[in-house]
C-alpha cells in the first residue's frame, strides 16, 4: 500500500507541474487557452450540484437554452465527475471544481493503467513507469492545452485493456467480470458518451483478432464470454436506462449528424510529427503546422521511437500478447484516420474502413481520431512488455547482460520522446463581472434572462464565456443563450440558442422590429435584459435598444444594466 500510494503522489506531482500556472489562483484562472470549453465544463460541473441539490435532473437542464433548454447526454456534461466533486463546488465554486478536475484528469488515467497493466506485465515499477507515460502521453495533453475535462479523464482505455484479457483473452470469473465491465461502460457514460462508443468497437477490434489468430481457443471460450456480456448487459440496463433515454429520446437532442464523418480523423503525419506541445520536435515545427488539425486535437503522436520499440519487441518478445496488441494497435489506428486518408491536411482520397461505420448508430457520431487514446494504450503495453523482457533475470554472459541494460535505457529513453514540453500548458482568465459575482442581484430566481452578450459557440472569440458567469452567479437565472449540442423543430441542430428579432437587433447595431423583438421576448418568456457593458462592442446602442423594446429604462446594478421586459 505505501508503495501504491507513492505512485499517486508522484503522478499528483507530474500533473502539478503541468499545471502549475493555475495553481496559484484556482478560482481566478482556468486551465487550457480556450476560454469558452473550460466556461462550458464549469457550467456542466455547477449545473450537477446546483441539480442535485434543488433536486433537478442533471441530466437536462433549462437554464440554458430556455425554454427548450439543453441534453447533457449530448452534450460534454460529466455527470459523474459533477458527483465526484460536488464537495468542492459547493464550497470553493464551479471555477475551482473545474481546475481540481483538470489536475486530477492525468493522475486517474495514469493510476487506472498502472493498476490494468497487471494482467499483462508483472514488476510494479514498469507498471508505475508505463502508467506515467499514458496518463500524460501526447493525446492526453493535446486536450488538457485545449481545456477538455472529460478527454483529460483518458480513463477507459485501460478499463477496455484489462476487460481484452479478463473477458476476452484469458475468461476469469466472468460474472464478476461482466458485471465490474459493466460498471465501467455505465460510469463513462457519465464522462463521455463517445468515448463509450469507442471502446466497445475496440474491444470488438480485439475480439475480432483474438477469434482470427486462435479460432479454436476463441470457440472456446464463447461460453464465458456470453456470460460476461450478460452480466455486463444487466447492469447497464439498471444504471443506464434513464441515461439512454435521454440521449435517444430525450428533449433538445440533436435531430442530424452533429458533424461531418469526412472530417473526424486524425492527419496521418501526426503519427510520426509531434505536435507544438511535445519538447522534443527535431524541426518539424513546420510541418505541425500543416498539420489538418489544430494543437489541441493532434493527439495522435507516437513518433519514430516508439514505433521502432514497438517492432523490435515484435521481432525479438515473440510472445502472442505483443503480437495480438501490435495487430490491434494497427487496426485501431488505421479506423483513427477517419474515412479517407489526409496527410499534412492533403487528403489523398484513399478509402478508408472508418466509411463502414458512418452509418452505425451512435458510433458514426463519434469523432475517428478520438481512437488515440487507444492506439496510445497499445503502444505503451507493448513498451512495457519490451522493457519487462529486458530485465528478467536470465542467465546471460557479461556482455550480453551489457546488452540487455543497454536495449533496456534506449526503450526508457524512447519515452521521452512523449514528454511535454516545459511550459505549453496555457490559462485563461476565469474571473466574471461584479454583477454575476453577487448572485445577479435584482432578478427573481429562475427568472429567463436576455443576456447581452449572449453566450454563442464562437470559441474563438470567447462566445461560451457569458455560461460561465452564470454558474458563477449560482444559477440564480435562466437564460435564452448557451454553447452546447442540441436540435429543435426549426434547426436539426443547434451549437447555441437561436437568433430572435431581439438579439438581431442588437447584431444589427440596435435596429430592427420593434414589435418583433417584444414577441420574440415574449414567445421566451424572458423577464429581464441583463447588458453588461464592459463586455459588448457598443454597449449604448445595445442598452438603448434593450430599453426601448423592453419599454423600461432598467437600472444599473453592480456595474451591469438590468432592463425588466414589461
Amino acid at each position: 500500500m505505501p508503495a501504491e500510494l507513492g505512485i499517486l503522489l508522484g503522478y499528483l506531482a507530474a500533473s502539478g507541474l503541468l499545471f502549475h500556472r493555475v495553481l496559484g489562483d484556482l478560482a481566478g484562472r482556468a486551465t487550457g487557452v480556450v476560454a469558452s470549453d473550460s466556461s462550458l465544463f464549469t457550467w456542466w460541473l455547477g449545473w450537477t450540484w446546483y441539480a442535485i441539490s434543488h433536486g433537478l435532473d442533471p441530466l437536462v437542464s433549462t437554464w440554458q437554452n430556455a425554454p427548450a433548454g439543453v441534453n447533457g447526454m449530448w452534450n460534454t456534461g460529466v455527470p459523474v465527475l459533477g458527483v465526484l466533486l460536488a464537495p468542492v463546488t459547493a464550497t470553493a465554486g464551479p471555477v475551482v471544481a473545474d481546475n481540481v478536475a483538470m489536475l486530477l484528469g492525468p493522475v486517474a488515467s495514469a493510476y487506472l493503467a498502472h493498476r490494468c497493466l497487471v494482467v499483462v506485465v508483472g514488476p510494479r515499477w514498469i507498471r508505475a513507469l508505463a502508467g506515467l507515460v499514458y496518463g500524460f502521453s501526447p493525446f492526453v495533453i493535446a486536450h488538457a492545452w485545449v481545456g477538455h475535462v472529460n478527454l483529460v479523464w483518458s480513463v477507459f482505455p485501460p478499463v477496455v485493456l484489462w476487460a481484452s484479457v479478463r473477458v476476452l483473452a484469458a475468461p476469469r470469473r466472468p460474472w464478476l467480470a461482466g458485471a465490474l465491465l459493466g460498471l465501467a461502460f455505465s460510469l463513462q457514460m457519465g464522462l463521455y458518451t463517445q468515448t463509450v462508443a469507442l471502446g466497445a468497437l475496440a474491444l470488438v477490434v480485439v475480439a475480432v483478432v483474438l477469434a482470427v489468430s486462435a479460432p479454436r481457443t476463441a470457440w472456446r471460450r464463447v461460453p464465458s464470454v456470453l456470460r460476461s456480456l450478460t452480466a455486463l448487459g444487466g447492469v447497464v440496463a439498471v444504471l443506464c436506462a434513464y441515461p439512454v433515454w435521454v440521449l435517444l429520446a430525450g428533449p433538445s437532442r440533436p435531430r442530424a449528424s452533429i458533424r461531418e464523418a469526412t472530417e473526424t480523423g486524425a492527419d496521418a503525419a501526426n503519427l510520426l510529427i509531434p505536435s507544438p506541445l511535445t519538447a522534443i520536435r527535431p524541426g518539424t515545427d513546420a510541418l505541425a503546422a500543416q498539420l489538418r488539425v489544430y494543437p489541441g486535437e493532434q493527439g495522435s503522436y507516437l513518433g519514430a521511437a516508439m514505433v521502432l520499440v514497438l517492432l523490435a519487441a515484435v521481432v525479438l518478445v515473440r510472445s502472442r500478447a505483443v503480437l495480438v496488441t501490435c495487430v490491434v494497435i494497427m487496426l485501431l489506428a488505421v479506423l483513427s484516420l477517419g474515412t479517407t486518408l489526409a496527410v499534412l491536411d492533403q487528403d489523398t482520397g484513399v478509402w478508408l474502413p472508418w466509411q463502414l461505420l458512418v452509418d452505425v448508430p451512435l458510433v458514426g457520431q463519434a469523432e475517428a481520431g478520438r481512437l488515440a487514446p487507444f492506439v496510445a494504450l497499445g503502444v505503451v503495453t507493448i513498451w512495457a512488455l519490451a522493457l519487462q523482457h529486458l530485465v528478467r533475470p536470465v542467465p546471460d554472459g557479461r556482455w550480453r547482460r551489457l546488452g540487455r541494460a543497454t536495449a533496456a535505457v534506449l526503450v526508457l529513453a524512447a519515452a521521452v520522446t512523449w514528454v511535454p514540453g516545459a511550459d505549453h500548458q496555457g490559462t485563461t482568465d476565469a474571473s466574471a463581472p461584479a454583477f454575476f459575482r453577487a448572485g445577479a442581484p435584482g432578478i427573481a430566481p429562475g427568472t429567463i434572462v436576455e443576456l447581452v452578450p449572449r453566450p454563442s459557440q464562437d470559441w474563438v472569440r470567447d462566445g461560451g464565456v457569458p455560461v460561465r458567469w452564470q454558474a458563477v452567479a449560482a444559477f440564480s437565472y435562466r437564460q435564452t443563450g448557451g454553447y452546447f449540442i442540441g436540435g429543435s423543430e426549426r434547426f436539426p441542430v443547434l451549437h447555441d440558442g437561436e437568433i430572435g428579432p431581439f438579439q438581431q437587433g442588437i447584431l444589427d447595431g440596435g435596429r430592427g422590429g420593434v414589435a418583433a423583438a417584444r414577441a420574440d421576448l415574449a414567445a421566451k418568456q424572458v423577464g429581464a435584459i441583463v447588458v453588461v457593458p464592459d463586455h459588448v462592442p457598443d454597449p449604448d446602442r445595445a442598452l438603448a435598444w434593450a430599453r426601448t423594446v423592453a419599454g423600461d429604462p432598467g437600472r444599473l446594478v453592480a456595474g451591469s444594466w438590468v432592463v425588466p421586459v414589461r
